[in-house]
């Protein structure tokens, strides 16, 4: 029984293992393609047994052929995926052969599912215009392949690149009010709004497309909207219901990450960057995010040294210096604050934060005329919290 169990308990570690396995293999293969280091990505997928590779693995597999231009792979590989994506592009390389029959039958089998881009996008599709010309193609569009809904929704996606929100909007709210159920409808609604810039309303419009169907992407959107508008609890709410909906998306595991900063959870938000960081180790914004969660989590010069590692690579950006000078600040190393906000200073001299952040750092030098200055600035260029400063310290 003992020899059983042990049999049974090695069985169960293999699986697991093996599990583990297939699991780092899809994210060496997603970190690889967003790298667009599309022949590791292959790699990666065929380290896997084939008997093992998931219709997921499989598709990225064929997108990793399609972009390193080895279509007849591709083609094996997305013929035996049933997914959408996999027929428009299957039909998209066989147009680039100029081979209309296959790319319209393809095509065909694409716009026959409910998810799909407009005509217009299809239209207008680069890897399609071989056959342009062909009777297939006139044949093709002699069907009407979408329903009111999305023809409307197709007007407003055109009215929005054409930045004419306020006709958008009409048109999207009009449809809307007789069908609420539209995904895309709700998707471009909140498009339009955070292109106004109005956060609000386009967070309410991604939640309703949420509610309707659930999206990583669409989470995602929404998770980093909550968060200006500082609502922290339900941005972490909305990145963890994005790795819920897709796992293996890598940039979920860095907006969390950013959600649970704004909670003070910092010990798992430097998890998440961790686990990021593992497939994607030079990663600029996830070097950057650790260094905040750093400074703010408690170690500071911590958080100077990944900000020193962005500047290193690239010292024209002044939000990299800034944020190294508020860890130096939060470490009382002001002289090596000062001199990066003014560093900062010479990138963007119309930055109300860092003049702000100037007058600190002097002001702890004991500096505090030099500070009044720089706080003035900041009032100037629209910093109330400079306002406060100037008053506290400038005695007017």
């Amino acid at each position: 029984m003992k020899h059983f169990s042990f049999i049974l308990a090695l069985l169960t570690l293999a699986v697991a293992v093996s599990g583990q396995n297939l699991e780092e293999a899809y994210f060496r293969s997603k970190a690889a393609m967003q790298l667009q280091q599309y022949q590791v990505a292959a790699e990666a997928i065929l380290s896997v047994p084939e008997n093992k590779r998931t219709k997921n693995m499989l598709f990225t597999l064929g997108e990793s052929y399609y972009f390193s231009e080895q279509y007849d792979e591709a083609i094996k590989v997305f013929e035996a995926v049933e997914q959408p994506e996999a027929q428009l592009y299957t039909a998209r390389i066989y147009a680039m052969m100029n081979r209309p029959v296959q790319a319209v039958e393809h095509l065909k089998k694409y716009l026959g599912r409910r998810e799909k881009l407009f005509e217009s996008e299809l239209q207008l599709d680069s890897a399609l215009e071989k056959i342009e010309h062909s009777k297939e193609w006139r044949m093709l569009w002699e069907k009407d392949w979408y329903n009111a809904s999305e023809k409307k929704a197709s007007d407003a996606a055109s009215l929005l690149k054409r930045k004419k929100y306020t006709d958008a909007l009409a048109v999207i709210d009009e449809n809307l009010a007789r069908n609420t159920s539209s995904v895309r409808l709700w998707t471009l609604r909140a498009q339009v709004y955070e292109a106004m810039g109005e956060d609000q309303p386009a967070l309410e419009s991604y939640r309703s497309a949420i509610r309707l169907r659930n999206n990583a992407d669409h989470c995602l959107r929404a998770s980093a909207i909550a968060l200006r508008l500082q609502k922290n609890e339900l941005a972490l709410e909305l990145a963890q219901n994005a790795i819920r909906t897709d796992p293996y998306r890598l940039d979920a595991y860095l907006q969390r990450a950013e959600a649970f900063r704004s909670v003070k959870r910092y010990d798992e938000a430097r998890k998440d960057i961790r686990f990021y960081f593992t497939y994607l180790p030079e990663d600029a914004k996830a070097l950057y995010q650790m260094g905040i969660t750093e400074t703010e989590g408690g170690n500071p010069l911590e958080g100077a040294e990944y900000l020193s590692v962005l500047i290193n690579g690239d010292n024209t950006r002044p939000d990299y210096f800034t944020a190294r000078a508020s860890a130096y600040i939060k470490a009382g190393h002001y002289s090596q604050a000062n001199d990066d906000l003014a560093q900062a200073l010479d990138l963007n001299p119309c930055s109300p934060e860092i003049w702000l952040k100037k007058g600190i750092a002097l002001h702890q030098e004991n500096k505090s005329g030099d500070a009044c200055h720089y706080w003035q600035k900041a009032m100037e260029l629209g910093s109330r919290e400079a306002g406060k400063y100037f008053i506290k310290y400038c005695g007017k």
